[in-house]
């Protein structure tokens, strides 16, 4: 729960500031930090594939293709058979993507919160 008063701000998961200009400068530097965070994670999703794999079996042979979304249509890249290392590693690549989006998602919630509370803190000042 978090607690504004006139001379402080308690929030979960960040310090306690006292005075309303103290308030205002950490409530910037968190939102600072909290979009520094965003750009990397932001640059991390673009170097990563987006998509999923899916297989499909051909003469009792499994092979893995990368598909995702442009403009509207359905496109799909030949990887390989379906046990590959090119296969293997793009999996992994498409995990940690889905990890960064995550993240990306959690990190644009504190910010949301952020400028709530500073809305909040100048109404009070």
């Amino acid at each position: 729960m978090i607690l504004i008063t006139q001379d402080c701000v308690r929030i979960p998961g960040i310090l306690v500031w006292y005075g309303m200009e103290s308030v205002i400068q950490a409530l910037l530097y968190e939102e600072k930090i909290l979009h520094n965070r965003l750009q990397r994670l932001e640059n991390e999703c673009a170097s990563r594939p987006k998509g999923s794999i899916i297989l499909k079996r051909r003469f009792h042979m499994v092979y893995a293709y990368l598909q995702w979304r442009e403009g509207g249509k359905v496109v799909s890249r030949y990887l390989g058979k379906s046990d590959s290392w090119k296969c293997r590693s793009m999996q992994a690549k498409i995990i940690e993507r889905r990890k960064y989006e995550q993240e990306m998602r959690e990190v644009q919630s504190k910010l949301k919160k952020i400028h709530h509370l500073l809305q909040e803190v100048k109404k009070l000042g």
